[in-house]
């Protein structure tokens, strides 16, 4: 009767312990995914910021070279195109909200914490 029982609760952790190995991969997915597109995000700002920058200054170096204006607009849109690469910085390094996974995992790791914890005291 006992072996039928050690069985059974085998069975159910290797069940259990099988639930948690797909939600953490589900959850290491969502984390994933999150790290690839702040990549992406602060690749596309480097290369804009550095390409805007040196296309605007030489257009207005070009436009304007016998002007008074010529200073001013090539700090204005060099003011301009660094704001807009630290805009795109702060976006890609802000702190997103977690996954619906990674909630999922936290809360039946605290279940199961609970579990154990009231477990032990029968002991």
């Amino acid at each position: 009767m006992t072996l039928l029982r050690i069985q059974a609760l085998l069975r159910l952790l290797l069940q259990h312990a099988g639930s948690y190995a797909e939600l953490g991969a589900a959850a290491a997915a969502e984390y994933r995914s999150a790290w690839a597109r702040r990549l992406v995000m602060l690749l596309v700002a480097i290369v804009s910021g550095i390409a805007g920058i040196a296309a605007l200054w030489g257009t207005g170096l070009v436009a304007l070279w016998d002007t008074p204006w010529r200073l001013a607009y090539v700090a204005g849109s060099a003011m301009a195109l660094l704001i807009a690469a630290g805009a795109t910085l702060y976006a890609a390094f802000s702190s997103r909200p977690a996954g619906p996974s990674s909630g999922m995992l936290r809360a039946e790791l605290k279940k199961d914490m609970e579990l154990f914890q009231e477990w032990k005291c029968t002991l």
